[in-house]
């Protein structure tokens, strides 16, 4: 599994959190997803198949603005 953290600009209340996470979960291959709104920021947790470019594509869905992020990968055993 990897894990993005991704920002995310243009939220200004919890519903923006939700219909960020809401079009992120739709994305095959999303596990889990945990937005903050104080950091602007998405946690993913990605299985196989999801790509960043999924991600960012269903922010811009969702109507906000992806920006950096960063991937962490895990070896599973």
């Amino acid at each position: 599994m990897k894990k993005i953290r991704i920002e995310v600009s243009g939220m200004t209340c919890e519903h923006c959190v939700a219909r960020v996470n809401k079009f992120v979960k739709s994305v095959n291959g999303v596990a889990d997803i945990n937005t903050d709104l104080t950091e602007n920021m998405s946690y993913v947790v990605v299985k196989n198949g999801a790509t960043v470019e999924a991600i960012k594509s269903a922010i811009e869905d969702a109507g906000y603005k992806p920006g950096n992020y960063t991937i962490e990968e895990n070896e599973e055993r």
